[in-house]
């Protein structure tokens, strides 16, 4: 299986690098010269038919939804407006038009999930603070306020992770550590907050440089790529306070894993099948990794895990913005594992 997702992979890539690269040369290459105006409607086909339908049978089948779709649609027209000398598209200045209102479309649909989940912030906010005692950490008791109250779908998962996102980022400075239930840190001994700071202190250096150069080549996308790298300032922000803010949690029922932003897994006692010191390999085998919750920080260099906690039967892990996965084991690095380990194999055979 991991063979042939590499063989579409590399498939994937391979085509989509043919279709950008013979168009940006169609434009530029002097002995293709003169181009008729006919030719824009070419790029247009690949761009926004091609290369979504590629995307569709080789990424998006049978694993995310077909609203994606839209997203590759949009990002294929900005590909194509940006590679197409200007002149050649003012003869298509409609599919523009079907693009907004397309957009318009699926905007008013978000829209209406936005107004409904305003008219019940109150609502919301109450089963919040009702449940601040019974679940340890924020990212949990909002995602749990949103799907008590309304329709969980991938939009609310994603605003679900926006919310947490700008909570760390923004507002969770004076926030204690959780201290509910047992608790075990797990990035005291690592360099991983040092790292994230590594990372901002490069973004916000990039930033300034290129932005400027940017800016005389293109003003639209120097602004675009500013709001995105303000965007993953935020998000580094938040990863460091997630980090920080929520350690390990052992609950007399649940056992809380949430690793910064990016995951998190909670998994009821009685399903954990055992759990003890890892003894493998440094590096595991991708078919390996696919049903491993990895529990273990991204740092400067990676460690290998100390303890490992097998299941009965495969968990359900969420990732940021909705996306899942089906786990059967972890790997983790509490700061203290001896003790974690203790406590753990002690509430699994009460």
């Amino acid at each position: 299986m991991t063979i042939v997702t590499n063989r579409k992979h590399l498939w994937f890539f391979g085509l989509l690098t043919l279709i950008i690269c013979s168009n940006v040369l169609l434009y530029r290459l002097d002995l293709m010269q003169p181009l008729p105006n006919e030719v824009a409607l070419g790029t247009l086909v690949d761009f926004m038919i091609i290369i979504p339908l590629l995307t569709y049978f080789f990424i998006i089948r049978k694993r995310y939804s077909l609203k994606s779709l839209l997203f590759v649609v949009l990002a294929g027209y900005a590909a194509a407006a940006l590679i197409v000398p200007q002149g050649y598209l003012s003869s298509y200045s409609f599919v523009k038009y079907l693009l907004i209102a397309g957009e318009g479309a699926f905007l008013l649909v978000e829209l209406f999930i936005v107004f409904k989940l305003l008219s019940k912030l109150p609502a919301i906010f109450l089963f919040y603070k009702k449940k601040e005692n019974e679940i340890p950490a924020f990212s949990y008791r909002i995602e749990q306020a949103l799907a008590h109250h309304m329709k969980t779908n991938r939009f609310l998962e994603i605003i679900s992770s926006e919310i947490s996102m700008f909570y760390y980022s923004l507002f969770s400075w004076r926030k204690k550590p959780v201290i509910d239930g047992q608790v075990f840190t797990f990035h005291k001994k690592t360099s991983a907050v040092a790292f994230y700071i590594m990372l901002i202190h490069a973004l916000v250096l990039e930033s300034i440089g290129f932005h400027f150069f940017l800016h005389s080549w293109n003003p639209i996308v120097a602004m675009v790529v500013l709001l995105l790298n303000g965007y993953g300032l935020l998000f580094f922000l938040a990863e460091i306070q997630a980090i920080r803010l929520v350690p390990f949690i052992l609950t007399d029922h649940h056992l809380y894993l949430q690793v910064g932003m990016m995951k998190r897994l909670k998994v009821p006692l009685e399903e954990i099948k055992s759990v003890h010191y890892y003894q493998g390999p440094e590096k595991l085998t991708r078919e390996e990794t696919k049903q491993l919750f990895d529990a273990v920080l991204l740092d400067i260099m990676k460690e290998k895990p100390s303890i490992e906690i097998e299941f009965f039967t495969n968990q359900e892990a969420k990732m940021m913005y909705g996306f899942t996965k089906k786990v059967n084991k972890v790997h983790l690095r509490p700061d203290e594992p001896h003790e974690f380990l203790n406590f753990l194999q002690r509430k699994i055979t009460e």
